[in-house]
């Protein structure tokens, strides 16, 4: 992302299944959401000068064997188009809420290592370095290995958009 544009805006997320439903959110189900979402931010910036280029990095997360699973997301878009990433948020909080059928505002969290708005990485910045190592950092997050054990035999933890080079 760094190499395509000047600023990049990385917000961290979590997301979560409604307590007490018994639909849980599945690996396929945030696929979509994520499709949705890109879709919706596309066509909502598709006249500015900048395309937000959304990317995303996630996993899913298992507390316990009897819990439903749960989401951690780092999303990247370019920062020229995109400023707050309380905006990402609340494009994901719409496409979960679609997708469960529910007015829960509750499912969809801006984690609070995002700082204010999300963490930037500014390509011309003297800082640049700094500025990496704190987004990586904050998305190591969805590297740790507690409580992933719960996952099933053979699910597919990980998974991220593509990035397609120009």
């Amino acid at each position: 992302m760094g190499s395509k544009h000047s600023r990049v805006l990385s917000v961290r997320l979590d997301i979560h299944s409604e307590r007490y439903s018994d639909y849980a959110l599945s690996s396929e189900d945030m696929t979509r959401i994520i499709e949705n979402v890109k879709r919706q931010t596309d066509s909502r910036f598709k006249n500015g000068k900048n395309d937000p280029d959304l990317h995303v990095v996630w996993v899913s997360e298992k507390t316990t064997s009897d819990d439903n699973p749960h989401y951690h997301l780092n999303i990247f878009v370019n920062g020229n188009a995109i400023q707050n990433g309380y905006l990402i948020k609340e494009a994901f909080n719409r496409a979960v809420k679609k997708k469960l059928d529910t007015d829960n505002d509750g499912l969809v969290n801006f984690s609070s290592s995002n700082g204010k708005m999300g963490k930037f990485i500014e390509r011309n910045s003297p800082d640049v370095d700094a500025q990496m190592d704190d987004v990586v950092y904050t998305a190591s997050y969805l590297a740790k290995t507690r409580s992933k054990e719960h996952n099933p035999k053979g699910s597919r933890v990980p998974s991220s958009t593509r990035i397609r080079k120009k």
